[in-house]
């Protein structure tokens, strides 16, 4: 009885914290960091352009570690596979695509039915492409390498909905394909796997010294979108980068890098993403690296307790003058949203000097994760920004 008894305050106990004090502690919507520095302060959109390649080279060397050399990739394979084969969902392809010293990466696209020139969204998954799917198909390829144990197995995924939404696995594929987008699922394991020892072993074998796993997932999605755009269904003038939480930091990254993405919708990407490092509020630099350390260059370590010569905010405006859409969730202390808030405020001056439209924000309620109405607020601020005479 007492032992009963001890293991329900402890776990009393434990839920208080993470509700009270801990990563689902409630941030208001008006909570925002301190201003971002250092300011960005540049009269010309020329001006801006100037400094872009030495702001890329500085988030290299602080932050996400260099840039893999680029591979000429090449579609080995597509298949068609038909609906009764992949869990209902229609218009389905399987791409196997080759990267040479990189390896081997499965792109699945999803077409929209009866549409000329598609828009198509990118997105990397968690649980592999397979897990995206109603009743994880056969058809559909399982990861190439290492993925998590509690991603393996379809009797888990309640669990996994449970924790971060029912759309965390793969997204609402009815609701995009009736607005009328593409989809291009991606799993950045199949590259470098998510877990230190397989990503050090992946990394060696294509990317320089110092790269962390972020940077190459980041150039994952550009080689996703060199064979895009070389395919005449898709238009390659609307090809949009996706991703919540350390997909979000990649997809941030990955627009920031390459300009030919047209838009970017980050979501929850906190530290090391939209989150200012300077604001030390839910996850710290210390707690990342010491868990996922291999996601960023060793260097970031240092600016646990030090201020670093550059923040997220520049590379929020790296992004400008194209569309970006940032999401974060009121119970989601650990994404640090007021430090997101501040980091989209601190870039909006470079958005005017293009005279484009400032970083879009929403809060919905609820927990890290992916939901419905995230995946509304994206369509929604695409069907806006993206549509023949919209502004940018």
């Amino acid at each position: 009885m007492l032992i009963a008894l001890g293991v329900f305050v402890a776990g009393a106990a434990f839920l208080g914290w993470l509700f009270l004090f801990g990563p689902f502690r409630a941030v208001g919507d008006n909570e925002i960091a301190p201003p971002a520095t250092p300011t960005i302060n540049v009269d010309s959109a020329e001006a801006w352009r100037a400094q872009r390649n030495t702001l890329l080279r500085a988030f290299a060397l602080e932050v996400y570690g260099p840039e893999p050399p680029l591979i000429a990739p090449k579609v080995a394979s597509r298949e068609s596979i038909p609906s009764e084969r992949a869990g209902g969902v229609t218009g389905v392809e399987q791409w196997e695509v080759d990267l040479g010293a990189a390896g081997r990466f499965h792109l699945v696209l999803v077409m929209p039915p009866g549409i000329g020139r598609a828009p198509v969204i990118v997105v990397q998954n968690f649980a592999g492409n397979r897990a995206a799917f109603p009743g994880r198909p056969d058809a559909i390829a399982a990861p190439r390498l290492y993925y998590p144990w509690i991603c393996r197995h379809a009797v888990l995924d309640p669990i996994l909905q449970f924790a971060f939404g029912p759309y965390v696995a793969g997204p609402p594929f009815d609701l995009v394909a009736e607005r009328a987008y593409a989809l291009a699922l991606v799993y950045p394991g199949d590259v470098v796997p998510d877990r230190k020892r397989e990503a050090h072993t992946a990394l060696a074998a294509f990317a320089p010294p110092e790269t962390g796993a972020l940077s190459a997932w980041a150039w994952l999605h550009s080689r996703t979108l060199d064979v895009l755009a070389d395919d005449d269904r898709i238009d390659a003038s609307r090809i949009v980068v996706w991703g919540q939480s350390r997909n979000g930091k990649a997809a941030l990254l990955a627009a920031a890098r390459d300009e030919r993405f047209a838009a970017c919708v980050a979501l929850q990407a906190g530290r090391g993403g939209d989150a200012l490092t300077t604001h030390r509020v839910g996850e710290s630099v210390d707690a990342a690296m010491q868990i996922y350390g291999y996601w960023f260059t060793r260097r970031f370590a240092r600016y646990a307790h030090e201020d670093p010569p550059i923040d997220q905010h520049q590379l929020l405006a790296l992004i400008a003058p194209r569309p970006l859409l940032l999401g974060r969730a009121r119970r989601d202390a650990w994404a640090d949203p007021a430090g997101g808030r501040a980091a989209a405020l601190g870039a909006t001056p470079v958005f005017a000097l293009f005279g484009a439209q400032s970083p879009q924000q929403y809060t919905r309620s609820g927990r890290h994760g992916i939901y419905r109405r995230d995946w509304y607020a994206t369509l929604d601020f695409l069907d806006a920004r993206l549509r023949p005479g919209a502004r940018p």
